[in-house]
């Protein structure tokens, strides 16, 4: 049985493809089909202050478009902060008209600047969202000096923390221990977000779920950020044959053809 969540970010990591700027009838396309697919998130976007440069709707997800995909999704909906241009003043003005909209509020995290992210994690909880904890570079977590030590205050303030493989550059046996290490300083539940530059994306997130993680990403074709993700129809058929995961092929055919 499946006890575990998978979350799809393709709106979100796939914009890097398209600067988040995606057309309507894929998109509706997109939430009709995951309707059908045992997938329980779906990550659609950042929320983010103005930039300059031009972005699409999906990196800032105004409210407009988040009532649309919550009256078109029966999924649990998921936004994203980039911890690296958000700080914890601005967490009330951008999370509050989403209340209701959204159920989960995922924080990219740079190792090196926890302090930081913690206080932003803060406002985020206290806005009664499920939060989760995006922390980058899990290759080189074990070099940075007191970084595992520091993730017991994680404890009580996020309800995911995951590992996120920006390098694409870890094996099985790093999963392991990777996850291992962090067991002994939190008891926080652990997320994998794995990347596919030495195609071990599948493996990689096989090997996280046989140690017990409980929520794994991946991508409707693989989109993302640099070599990009694990693709969530791989994933679907997999576990569809490990541990007999029902997946309507018709949806998910269908959908990664529009992709």
């Amino acid at each position: 049985m499946k006890d575990f969540k998978i979350l799809d970010c393709t709106l979100r990591d796939g914009g890097y493809y398209t600067n988040w700027d995606f057309h309507q009838p894929l998109v509706d396309k997109y939430f009709s089909s995951f309707n059908s697919l045992p997938v329980d998130y779906l990550e659609i976007g950042y929320r983010s202050n103005p930039l300059d440069q031009y972005l699409g709707e999906y990196y800032y997800c105004p409210n407009y478009v988040l009532e649309k995909i919550r009256l078109r999704s029966n999924k649990q909906l998921a936004i994203m902060l980039n911890e690296k241009d958000i700080g914890d003043n601005d967490a009330s003005e951008l999370l509050k008209p989403c209340m209701g909209l959204v159920d989960m509020v995922r924080i990219a995290v740079n190792p090196d600047h926890m302090p930081r992210a913690l206080k932003l994690a803060e406002r985020v909880r206290a806005l009664n969202f499920k939060t989760g904890f995006n922390v980058m570079y899990m290759s080189t977590w074990k070099e940075k000096k007191g970084f595992m030590e520091g993730l017991g205050e994680l404890e009580g303030l996020v309800d995911y923390l995951y590992l996120v493989d920006s390098y694409g550059g870890v094996f099985p046996e790093d999963v392991k221990e990777i996850i291992e290490s962090v067991r002994n300083f939190t008891q926080v539940k652990l997320g994998f977000h794995g990347h596919n530059n030495l195609e071990m994306g599948l493996i990689n997130t096989l090997t996280a779920l046989e140690q017990g993680i409980d929520i794994v990403d991946a991508t409707v074709s693989g989109m993302g950020r640099g070599a990009g993700n694990l693709r969530t129809e791989l994933l679907l058929t997999a576990l569809s044959q490990r541990c007999n995961l029902k997946v309507n092929f018709n949806s998910l055919s269908e959908i990664v053809g529009e992709f």
